[in-house]
């Protein structure tokens, strides 16, 4: 006998397996691409969250820093004003505009408002679940309430207190599909009176 073609079942069989190999292709691409994207969105976040963490360290390494006097010879206080377990207020004064005294410019805050990180008030940061400091002085003790300074560069520090040596950092950042958490320490500079 000779045949010219395919059965209806030949062609019915033909294309219930390409079928399933087009399903089977389409499911291993549509994983592959949910994954390349989850990826990119945490790897997107990640770079966010470091720079964040980076600039957090920058800061408080620089809290205190004066190494100008006015032309008296006095010079004002600069250190923590007010530090929280959850937010910094600090001063610095490292463009030395004049000198020995406590400008506007040389107070700085780190706090989370809501879910956003936010820097001198300005916003840095969001899906920000927390944010922790753990302060340590000179001698070692640990303090989760700090005050060193006011705004005006006075020295708040009762007899036996100590200074901050280091502050330690936590930081928790909501993403798609967990919680990515970034920790560091930063040593103050410590050319405080």
């Amino acid at each position: 006998m000779n045949k010219k073609g395919f059965t209806l079942v030949e062609l019915m069989v033909s294309i219930l397996i390409l079928g399933i190999i087009l399903t089977m292709v389409y499911r291993v691409f549509f994983y592959q691409e949910k994954s390349l994207r989850r990826q990119r969105q945490w790897s997107e976040v990640n770079t966010i969250q470091r720079k964040a963490s980076t600039y957090i360290a920058k800061e408080l390494r620089n809290i205190g820093y004066c190494d100008k006097t006015n032309l008296s010879g006095a010079t004002k206080a600069f250190g923590i004003i007010s530090g929280e377990s959850d937010s910094i207020r600090y001063s610095n004064d490292i463009d030395g505009a004049q000198l020995g005294t406590v400008d506007p410019e040389d107070i700085h805050s780190i706090r989370v408002s809501g879910d956003s990180l936010l820097i001198d008030g300005d916003f840095a940061l969001d899906n920000v679940v927390s944010l922790n400091f753990i302060y340590t002085d000179t001698t070692g003790n640990i303090d989760s309430s700090v005050v060193e300074v006011d705004d005006d560069g006075n020295w708040t520090l009762g007899i036996g207190e100590e200074p901050i040596e280091h502050i330690e950092y936590n930081l928790r950042i909501a993403s798609a599909t967990d919680t990515i958490e970034y920790s560091g320490m930063a040593t103050l500079r410590n050319k405080r009176p």
